[in-house]
């Protein structure tokens, strides 16, 4: 049996869903504040926190409620190259009722880089979470740790480096290796000008997301590809090129919560409960919905843990999802 059928056998497993699932789901849900402000505009009631790392400066924004619901505050990874603004259905669920740091990492448009033979690979960019998590004070506090797709793969690099430390990790659809074609970022990449790829965007988007089916995902894989620095984009991917999260996992000694509860041509729902098997304190939630929800899933999902404390475990309203992966 392959590899790849073993997969499908264990997601097919790992997902069986049972009765009032959905239901379950949709109470989750019903935590969408369609008006919550954009936090990273002006008036947004966030703030922009410059975080000083290695060899660049990597921008969080920060957004604490005056009464949050919440027993401890959220930081949030996102994935490869997005913006605030493709994550602004996470914060309709958290708005006024947890305290959020949202970190964009060194690949990012926002971050500065100071010395452009600065390390861009996935350790670095871990180091950085790690020392975001010490500059922003949250060490001594009780906080979760949230990253999503590739963010996902930079914190759970940092727990197999160990550069990373936090009371509660949670993932969501982490991705185990770059999407990117490796034979191009191994012989395309290096000897193709960084000012090249501006003029062949179209085409690199085309190639990359032209036939996604999923529209909300579509949208928002074009706004980030289009207001991408391509430099950092360049030297983040070759430097990520060997990048593999498969046979990585066993040295990691937190408990780490994988969950995925959607699917589409980025997110390959088999990956993720195996990645949570591998893990030796690994637990994987699968927790249903469309793909337009994926965001707004991540915040009331995100909400539910910051509710409790990282001793209690999976908080009741999700325990159901809980699927064994051993």
């Amino acid at each position: 049996m392959t590899d790849e059928m073993d997969n499908e056998a264990l997601f097919s497993a790992a997902i069986t869903p049972s009765d009032g699932d959905r239901a379950a789901v949709e109470q989750i849900l019903s935590a969408e504040q369609p008006d919550a402000p954009r936090f990273w505009e002006p008036g947004g009631g966030g703030e922009a926190i410059t975080v000083p790392v290695d060899g660049a400066e990597i921008r969080v924004y920060h957004a604490k409620p005056a009464r949050p619901v919440a027993r401890r505050p959220i930081l949030f990874v996102p994935g490869w190259g997005t913006n605030p603004q493709g994550w602004f259905d996470l914060t309709k669920a958290v708005h006024g009722r947890a305290e959020l740091y949202y970190l964009e990492t060194r690949e990012k448009a926002s971050s500065r880089i100071l010395d452009r033979r600065t390390d861009m690979g996935m350790s670095q960019s871990a180091r950085d979470i790690g020392d975001a998590i010490g500059f922003l004070g949250l060490s001594a506090r009780d906080f979760l740790l949230l990253g999503a797709c590739w963010g996902a793969a930079q914190v759970l690099q940092g727990l197999v480096d160990r550069s990373i430390s936090a009371p509660t990790v949670l993932v969501g659809d982490p991705m185990h290796t770059l999407w990117f074609s490796k034979w191009l970022l191994r012989w395309v990449s290096p000897v193709f000008p960084t000012a090249a790829l501006k003029l062949v965007r179209p085409l690199f988007v085309k190639a990359m997301i032209g036939d996604m089916k999923e529209p909300v995902q579509k949208t928002r894989a074009y706004d980030f590809v289009y207001s991408a620095d391509f430099w950092k984009w360049q030297k983040s991917a070759e430097a990520a090129k060997d990048f593999e999260l498969y046979g990585a996992l066993g040295g990691v000694r937190d408990e780490v919560f994988v969950f995925n509860g959607t699917s589409d041509k980025v997110h390959d729902p088999v990956h993720y409960p195996r990645l949570a098997g591998e893990l030796p304190r690994g637990r994987f939630l699968h927790v249903p919905t469309v793909e337009s929800r994926r965001e707004l899933l991540f915040g009331a999902v995100a909400l539910e843990f910051a509710k409790v404390s990282a001793a209690d475990g999976v908080p009741p309203s999700l325990a159901r999802f809980e699927k064994k992966v051993r």
